[in-house]
Order: structure tokens, then sequence, then C-alpha cells
């Protein structure tokens, strides 16, 4: 690999490290991993010694695997360094897996240690309908700025089809120079465009489910806790809107590169700023949602833990009408699997994923 696609390739691989390494203290500060504790237990320090122990687990992990995939793939070919790397991505993600269940048990030995018990409100308040009526997320016309920028990628394919070559790289090897290529086809040209279109499925998507999201009221503030509640989706409306429409430009720039022979380094200095620039962008709204409280926000009907399964991460209450619920492990939302069309909605986003991921690997292999 040149020395950008090394720089892109390990950034890419240490900003999944960090995300991981950094949900041990994101979301409601009294729930550890998935183990609620009552709010004296926040400055006990055997709950931070579990947070700081489950950092220290993945991010060592994480060095030692990465150095050691940054070593083997130093004279590896483009294609097989991008194996490596995403092997090296997946096997962090079963460590974190692994991590997490070693943690939730510690909570559970020093919850029962400390004998701490924390009373579940019964008074319940939740609207289903306020995200919809109230304008907490951005409308769908704002997604026609992505499919703009798919219009024009597919415009310039047809109109420049006769210049397009018969054959055109899909692979550089260790030197720069390319060392596979592709036949052109309608299935190949057009293959980036139809990951476009999947990606402003999967966002706009996203958008709806969080306007469709439950929003949760403190009994003692209705009207305060609402607020905060659509500010908070408005928030991540408006995060998921730019950082998706950064993507679609940047697969745009990837079929210029292939199809037109634009400079490969132009996309690779492309691509580490858009993961700078969504880092910082992230952590600025991490950022904010503490400062405000707005992570804090708890959403009652959802938080007794015999409803959440597999290590805490999947809500399912059949009693619970909501479809979409806050997540306990994080800032967003998730499903309620034991909600009817729950496990559609989720079988729906899991396809648009994995389909996006099959045609590149189908197209390019």
């Amino acid at each position: 690999m040149t020395v950008l696609e090394t720089i892109f390739i390990s950034s890419f691989y240490l900003f999944v490290a960090l995300m991981i390494s950094i949900q041990a203290h994101i979301g409601l500060q009294t729930l550890l991993f998935g183990i609620t504790l009552p709010a004296e237990a926040l400055q006990d320090t055997g709950v931070r010694g579990i947070r700081r122990n489950y950092v220290l687990l993945t991010g060592g992990f994480a060095v030692v695997v990465g150095a050691a995939c940054f070593i083997v793939t130093r004279h590896q070919t483009t294609s097989r360094s991008f194996l490596y790397w995403a092997a090296a991505i997946l096997l962090l993600i079963m460590m974190s897996f692994f991590a997490i269940r070693i943690s939730r048990m510690s909570a559970l030995r020093l919850k029962a240690a400390r004998g701490w018990q924390v009373a579940m409100q019964t008074k319940r308040a939740a609207n289903l309908v306020a995200g919809r009526t109230q304008g907490s997320v951005l409308s769908f016309w704002w997604y026609s700025a992505h499919v703009a920028v798919m219009a024009l990628c597919i415009f310039f394919v047809v109109v420049r089809w006769n210049a397009i070559p018969q054959s055109f790289a899909t692979h550089m090897g260790p030197d720069g120079l390319p060392d596979q290529y592709t036949f052109k086809s309608v299935r190949t040209v057009f293959m980036m465009n139809l990951v476009q279109a999947l990606m402003i499925v999967f966002f706009a998507g996203y958008n709806l489910m969080i306007c469709r999201a439950r929003t949760s009221l403190d009994p003692q503030d209705r009207e305060g806790s609402l607020r905060k509640q659509l500010k908070l989706k408005k928030i991540h409306s408006i995060s998921a809107w730019g950082i998706s429409l950064l993507g679609i430009v940047n697969i745009g720039l990837l079929q210029a590169v292939i199809l037109y022979g634009w400079n490969l380094n132009l996309l690779v200095r492309c691509n580490i700023s858009f993961l700078v620039l969504f880092f910082l962008t992230l952590i600025g709204v991490l950022l904010y949602l503490r400062f405000r409280g707005l992570d804090q926000i708890r959403d009652i009907p959802s938080q007794e833990e015999r409803h959440w399964k597999w290590l805490g991460s999947i809500y399912a209450n059949p009693e619970d009408p909501a479809l979409f619920v806050p997540d306990r492990y994080g800032f967003l939302w998730t499903i309620n699997m034991a909600n009817p069309p729950g496990k559609t909605v989720a079988a729906a986003m899991i396809a648009v994923l994995v389909t996006a991921i099959l045609v590149i690997m189908f197209n390019f292999r």
C-alpha cells in the first residue's frame, strides 16, 4: 500500500477502536454496561475501576492487533491489506463483546456486594407522536441533496460513457500502480450509484426512526423534558444528515477515481479528512449532550433490565407499544424486537447494509 492508503485504513481502524473504548463513558451515568445503579454509586471506586478496566482491555487489545496488522500489511497489495485490516476490525468487535460480558459480570458482583437497590419508578409518561407533529427531525426534503449528488454522478457516467475505458483498475499494488482490472459493463459502472442509493435509503430510514421514537417525559417536568427530547432528536437528525451527505460525496469521488482516472491520492486525502471531521463532530456532539444533560434522560418504560437481552443490547418488551425507544448503552435509539413490526424493520436495515457490502465485493472481487 502507499503511505496515504496506510494512513487512511489505519486511521479508520483507530476510529473504530476509539468508538469501542469510549462506549463505557457515554449514555446514562447510572447505567454500568446495562446494570442499573443508584446515583450514589457514581463516585464509587469500584464503578470507576470497571469502566477503566474495560478501556484498558479493549484499548490494549486494539494496540496489539493494530501494530501486528500494520507490520504485516506494509508490503502487501491494497486489496490484501484491506482484507487484513477488515479482519482486525472484526476481531476487535468480537473482543469488545467479550470485554462487555466481563464488565457486566463485574458490575453485577459489585452491585450485590455493595447491596445497592434501585427503586423502579411506577409513574410513567411518554409521548409516541410528539416527534411527528412538532418538527423534531429534518424533513425528508433535506435528503434531496443526497439524491442530487447521486443524480449528478449518474449524469456524468451517462455523458462520458464512451470515454470510460473498456477495463479499469479496481485495486492498487504496494507500488501504487494498478494490479487488478475489471471489465466495463452497466453493472460495474453503475455499482457505486447503487451503493449511494442504498445509503440514502438507510439514513432516510434512520431519520424516520428518530422521528417516530418514543419521547420520554419526566412526570415532574413534562414540558421541560419534552423540549430536551425534541432537541436531542434534532441534533442526531442533523448529524446523521451531514455525515451521510459526506459519505455520498465520498462514494462519488471513488467512482470518479475508478472510471475517469482521477488521482487516487485525492480520494485518500478526502477520506482522511472525512474521518477526522466525523470523529471531531461525534466527540463534539457527545460533549454537548453531556454538558447539557441531554444524554441523561431516562426512558422509564424501557429501564427494567429483564427486558434487555443479549448483554443488555437488544430490547424486547411485548407490553411496550413503542416500536423505537432510547438505547440504554449509547446515545442513539433501538428497536423493540417484541413489537410485531420490530423484527421486520431490523431485518430491512441489516439487509440494506449487507446488500451494499455484497454489491462492492461481487463487482470488484
